[in-house]
Parts: structure tokens; sequence; C-alpha cells
């Protein structure tokens, strides 16, 4: 076959490519004090940002900014399909993924992140099946969540707010197991929804769906028809959406945007309260033959927006080693100024462990710091095993 793309095939580049805008906030290895002055973050261009959400079926030559090659069954993992220990430190947990519903809520300054939200206290806890007592599937609970709701907002970490307008009604939320794909059916017109929010929203929605046990891709329709445009925007929306789509979008320096990838990263912000949180932002860089060297090269580089976002490593940290092997990403760390006596940042061991599994679909990281894997971080959590993506992310106090 011939090497050129077609029409469909840069447009689908493109679409990966806005994958990656927007950035998080403050690490918990430092940051302000008070509310930042933060303007809105800036959209994507106007062009690359119609293009993503305008996929085709027709697959590009290279993989799209959400592709990961999972060599064990080809689709991207998420916290419900890794089962297995990752360590505590505020941000990430593996709690009982019945009793949680991770969700994707818009931060005080204007990213979209995931929370972690308690559900059995308030439905009496889940029965059999993966529903709660109150008869709703955990895709129903979470979509509640992501309504404004003025009775739930006190609800919600402090900063944080969901990004479907109130009075959102929804006919049905109907998965699909051989497909591995959910369609949310929406009673009206999504008319709501704010310019400039409403590509958040979409955002919202397919990675909060993606982050359920099974479900790769989600459906969008309207009394039943597909959803075709954004209204605010008229940006087009394709049938299927998947992670592919990016959050947090951003462009590297000097990307050519005929031929970029998207790789997401987890950065660092701090809550007004003073609790740190992850935040995923999909990078656009040129294209790279390795996209988990790649990923880790630009976590390195650090955020883009330091007004908003802290870095989680040290730009002086060498990558000694990186592979996947049996679904496990092995990965050393060089880092002159450490020792085995000092603790590694828990931040940074998660950061690690979140954006490799994101980039490369493998459930699990073994970590080495100068060839040694007996450290322990701040928390005490020991990297002598294969750590796996936790089961929860961002559980903030509300």
């Amino acid at each position: 076959m011939k090497s050129s793309w077609t029409r469909k095939s840069r447009t689908r580049l493109l679409a990966a490519m806005l994958l990656l805008l927007p950035v998080v906030s403050a690490c918990s290895l430092g940051g302000g004090g008070g509310e930042p002055d933060v303007a809105d973050i800036d959209a994507p261009p106007a062009s690359v940002e119609q293009s993503m959400l305008e996929q085709t079926d027709e697959q590009p030559s290279h993989p799209s900014i959400a592709t990961v090659d999972n060599a064990q069954d080809g689709h991207a993992v998420k916290a419900g399909d890794a089962a297995g220990q990752a360590g505590q430190a505020g941000q990430v947990s593996q709690e009982a993924a019945g009793d949680t519903v991770t969700v994707y809520l818009l931060d005080r300054n204007g990213y979209v992140a995931p929370m972690t939200l308690r559900t059995a206290a308030e439905s009496g806890g889940k029965e059999k099946g993966g529903d709660n007592a109150a008869g709703q599937t955990l895709a129903e609970t979470a979509l509640s969540w992501m309504i404004d709701n003025p009775e739930r907002r006190d609800q919600l970490p402090p900063g944080f707010s969901a990004l479907l307008p109130a009075g959102t009604k929804i006919n049905s939320v109907v998965p699909d197991a051989e497909s591995r794909s959910v369609t949310i059916d929406f009673a009206e017109p999504l008319t709501g929804l704010e310019t400039g929010k409403d590509r958040k929203a979409i955002e919202a929605l397919v990675w909060t769906m993606t982050e359920l046990p099974g479900t790769d891709s989600v459906k969008l329709t309207v009394a039943g028809k597909p959803l075709q445009l954004l209204p605010g925007s008229s940006i087009p929306v394709d049938a299927k959406l998947t992670r592919g789509i990016g959050i947090n979008v951003e462009a590297a320096k000097d990307v050519q945007t005929s031929r970029a990838m998207g790789v997401t990263l987890y950065f660092s912000a701090r809550s007004a309260e003073g609790e740190g949180y992850f935040v995923p932002v999909t990078r656009l860089i040129n294209r790279q033959p390795d996209r988990a060297r790649a990923a880790l090269q630009e976590l390195i580089k650090g955020p883009q927006d330091l007004a908003s976002l802290n870095p989680v490593l040290t730009t002086d940290l060498i990558v000694d080693q990186l592979s996947t092997v049996e679904n496990t990403v092995d990965l050393s760390l060089k880092d002159a100024g450490w020792s085995p006596q000092s603790p590694v940042p828990a931040e940074m061991m998660q950061a690690l462990v979140l954006t490799m599994t994101e980039a490369t679909g493998a459930p699990q990281v073994k970590l080495a710091m100068n060839g040694d894997d007996t450290f322990v971080d701040s928390d005490s959590n020991s990297y002598d095993h294969p750590v796996t993506r936790p089961t929860a992310i961002n559980s903030l106090k509300r």
C-alpha cells in the first residue's frame, strides 16, 4: 500500500493530536498558598479542535493519540480492569471498586480531572452485578454525579464542578459487552452546554465511561438519533468516541501537525484546601516510534502551564531502561542525587505508574532507581514488586 495519507487519515491524526492540550496544577512537592489568579485555559486551535471529535473508522498508518499497544487484548488499560495493589498517597488508592465511582469533573483552574467518589454510603451498598442498591448501574451512578445538581454541589470536593448542565435528562444508558461500548441517550439536545466548555464535557463523558470495566468507547445519541454536532460550538462529533479524543489537550512547541502523535501525562495539582491530585494532559508531539519513552520524556520536561501545574519529576532524571514484557512495564531511572536511604516522593511514583500504564496499556509497572528496586517512597510503600494501576484516582475529601 502507498504510505501517503488520505484526507480521512489526516483528519484522524489531527483528532489524535488534539488529545493533548491543557495541563494540571500544583504538586504536594511544593506549591502556593492562596487561590491563584488563573485565566481560563485556552481552547485548542479551531482546526484541531474540530477534527479531534471528528474521528473516522479508517485507521491511520500510525497509532492514534489514545491508541495503546496492549499485547493481551488490545484494549486501553483502566482502573476498573486492573487488579492489584498500588501505593496510596492521598491521590490514588485501591479502594473497593463497588463502593466508589470515578467521574471526571472541572477543577478550579479549568482542567478536567478524575475524582473517585464513594457511593456506598448514599446507596446503602452495592448489589450483585455492579449495581447500586438504588438500582443504578455504575455507569448511571457516574453520570448522575456529572450533572450539575444544587443539592449535590457541596458533596463534591471544593473547587470541583459537574460539566453537564442542571436539568440534563438521560433516557437510557445501554452497555454492549460485545463491542465494549456504552450508548448514552439524552432526552433533549445539550443546548445548556456553554461554548468553550462543551468540548470539556465530551472529554469528561468519554473518560468517565471508559474508566469503567469493559468499556472502551462511547456513543452519544439524542432521542435515539446520533449526536452529530455540539450545540454551542458546532464541532462535529463522531458516532463512536474513545480516549483518542484526548483530554486537556495541548501542543508541544514546534510540533508538526501532519506528523504528530499524542501522549497523555499525569501532572499534579492542588485544591484550594491544599490537597494534591492528578490531572491527565494529552500533549501533541512529533511522532516517535516508542510511545512509552516519548511519554516519559515529556513527563520529565514537566507541565507547560506552570501557573497551574507543578512537575512531578526532576529534569535531571535519566531513563536507564524501559521495556514492556508480559503486560508489565519495566522502568529503571537514574538520579545522581538519590540514595537508597532517601525516600522517593510517593507522588512521583504514582505519576509514573499512571502515565506508563496509560501509554502502554500494560496494567502494571516495575520500577527501579539507580538499579535498586528495594527502595520505599515517602508513604512507606515498597517497590520490590510490580505496582498495578490504582482503582481509585484522586480520592479527595468532600
